[in-house]
C-alpha cells in the first residue's frame, strides 16, 4: 500500500501521472486564454473598437490625436476586422512609444463603403525597418490574412505612416 506524503515521495505512479496531467492541462488552458486574448482582446467586447483605440491612445508616451469616422454609428464590425484594426493600432502605438522619438501621433480610422481604413502617423525620426523585428511584419501578416492591404512609409528623418485597408462590407 502506498501512502501519499504530499512531497511526491511515496506517491503511487498513477497519482504522479495524474498530477502531471493536471499540471499540463492547467498550463495548456493558461496558454489558450493568452492566445484567445491576442485574437480578440476583451476591451473590444467591453468598449467596441472606438473605446478600445481611445484606451490604447491614452497609454502612449506621446499625445495621440484620435479621429474616428463611421466607427461609432451603431453598425457592428466583423469580429476579425475589429480585432485586426485593434492589433494594428496597438502595435503601431507601441512602436511609436519605443522607437520613434515622436512628439505627436495620430490615429485615424474610417469606415468606408467596403473598407475599414486605419492610418497611424507620427512625427518621429522614421527609419522603421520591417526586417528589424516582428511588429511590422505581424501587422502585414494579420492584415494579409484578411485580404487587406498594408502600406508602410518611414523614410529616414521621418515621418512614419502606416495605412491599412481591411475589407468590410457595410
Amino acid at each position: 500500500m502506498f501512502f501519499w506524503s504530499g512531497s511526491g515521495v511515496g506517491r503511487p505512479p498513477v497519482r504522479l501521472r495524474l498530477d502531471e496531467a493536471q499540471d499540463g492541462a492547467e498550463a495548456a488552458l493558461a496558454e489558450l486564454r493568452h492566445v484567445v486574448r491576442g485574437i480578440h482582446p476583451p476591451v473590444l467586447t467591453d468598449r467596441g473598437l472606438a473605446g478600445a483605440v481611445r484606451a490604447l491612445a491614452a497609454d502612449v508616451s506621446v499625445p495621440v490625436d484620435v479621429e474616428l469616422a463611421g466607427v461609432e454609428d451603431g453598425r457592428r464590425l466583423p469580429a476579425a476586422i475589429g480585432a485586426a484594426a485593434y492589433f494594428v493600432v496597438a502595435e503601431a502605438l507601441t512602436n511609436i512609444s519605443k522607437h520613434s522619438g515622436a512628439d505627436r501621433a495620430r490615429v485615424r480610422i474610417a469606415r468606408e463603403a467596403r473598407t475599414l481604413r486605419v492610418i497611424i502617423s507620427d512625427d518621429g525620426v522614421g527609419g522603421a525597418d520591417e526586417g528589424a523585428g516582428s511588429g511590422l511584419v505581424g501587422i502585414r501578416r494579420r492584415v494579409a490574412a484578411l485580404d487587406g492591404t498594408t502600406r508602410i512609409a518611414s523614410p529616414g528623418g521621418g515621418p512614419t505612416d502606416i495605412e491599412v485597408e481591411l475589407p468590410c462590407a457595410s
